[in-house]
């Protein structure tokens, strides 16, 4: 098991990091438009099958987004399952072109890449159900500096094993040769930068079978909250949560050579792109509530964090929506942005991290909402 890193790794010379830094944009550059060629040929396949009258429907791209929220990755679990009740043809959940998450929605995010009812069956039972020890302290001398996290999460890491198991692993292949992207977002911590990682390319390719740790190792990443979970290493270089970058992982930054309209237009330029929908799922709320932060490093460092990330989110769909904006706009597209969020009038039942009865709440929640396809919400959250 690969739980994190508690020997000190040695220093590199400033030159070699910076090479290091130069060669991780030269192949994030490369892995992206390698990823966006893949779904445009998709996109491609489906126009041509319309055209033809294969398909009986004109193609629609279909985003899923899944923002962190540790525990609280429960509402999402619950909100996807719900969603599957849903019989409106223009609401219903779809067959993800593309599903990106960070944190504990990298966790949820390959049972929705494979999109089957089992499989998001199978999400909401483990979110339903926390074991004891998915997260344990590391004993008396936990706040040591040397420690690399205060908790431990092997038992998690083992139920997530588990779960994702090697037929699942097939399906997600099964999805990457489709043309279909699973992305995780994870923060390289050597380069203080966010990585994203095309996760479906990795459980397709066969060099990391059987094992595939590789592909565990990035879920285990992204999730890796900072200071309370263990960073891991890939490839000799340390990753935390991915929420820490980019709590929401999407690029529609119409000035970006790399984003997805601007890849369409080069390789179809006359051909126009079909609608586009984007479906964010926030696992948290985006209201901050009134507390009384105790003194204390734990108790600073929760609700900095909290709020960091809350404050990132709302801004990060703020430029979402802007960004649709400007492509309707500018470029003519049938682009929808629509989001969903945990209620801020919702409460807690127990205090803690991974407490059963906080998880069933969230779960139960998330389903009910799921089902009424008017709690989508698609206004800017600054004009909410």
């Amino acid at each position: 098991m690969f739980v994190g890193c508690a020997v000190n790794r040695p220093t590199l010379p400033e030159a070699e990091l910076e090479a290091r830094h130069a060669a991780f944009m030269a192949a994030e550059k490369a892995d992206t438009a390698a990823g966006l060629e893949k779904l445009c040929g998709r996109v491609a396949r489906e126009k041509a099958a319309f055209a033809a009258g294969s398909n009986p429907a004109p193609p629609i791209l279909d985003v899923l987004i899944l923002s962190g929220g540790g525990d609280y990755g429960a509402f999402g679990a619950g909100v996807l399952t719900g969603w599957g009740l849903v019989e409106d043809p223009v609401m219903r959940r779809p067959l993800f072109d593309v599903v990106t998450g960070v944190s504990t929605g990298a966790l949820i995010a390959p049972f929705a890449f494979v999109g089957s009812d089992p499989a998001y069956e199978r999400v909401l039972e483990l979110y339903k159900d926390p074991r004891d020890d998915w997260v344990k302290l590391r004993g008396l001398l936990f706040f040591l500096p040397g420690r690399s996290s205060f908790l431990t999460t092997r038992g998690l890491e083992r139920d997530i094993r588990a779960q994702i198991d090697s037929d699942m692993l097939a399906d997600i292949a099964r999805g990457h040769a489709d043309g279909r992207s699973l992305i995780i977002g994870t923060t390289n911590l050597d380069l203080g930068v966010l990585q994203t990682w095309d996760a479906s390319r990795v459980a397709a390719n066969p060099v990391h079978a059987p094992a595939f740790d590789h592909f565990y190792k990035i879920l285990l990443a992204s999730s890796a909250i900072p200071a309370a979970f263990p960073p891991v290493v890939i490839d000799d270089t340390l990753y935390v949560d991915g929420g820490t970058t980019a709590n929401i992982v999407i690029n529609l930054d119409p000035r970006d050579p790399y984003s997805l309209v601007n890849t369409w237009k080069k390789l179809h330029e006359y051909e126009p792109l079909p609608k586009i929908r984007f479906w964010v799922i926030i696992n948290n709320q985006l209201g901050s509530r009134p507390q009384v932060v105790q003194p204390s490093w734990f108790s600073i460092t929760t609700s900095s964090l909290a709020t960091s990330i809350r404050s990132s989110t709302i801004a990060t769909l703020d430029i979402l929506s802007l960004h649709c904006e400007l492509l309707r706009r500018d470029e003519n597209l049938d682009v929808e942005l629509r989001y969903i969020a945990i209620p801020d009038e919702w409460r807690a039942p127990e205090p803690g991290i991974f407490k059963k009865k906080t998880m069933e709440s969230l779960a139960a929640l998330g389903v009910t909402v799921g089902t009424d396809p008017a709690r989508w919400i698609s206004q800017s959250p600054r004009n909410d």
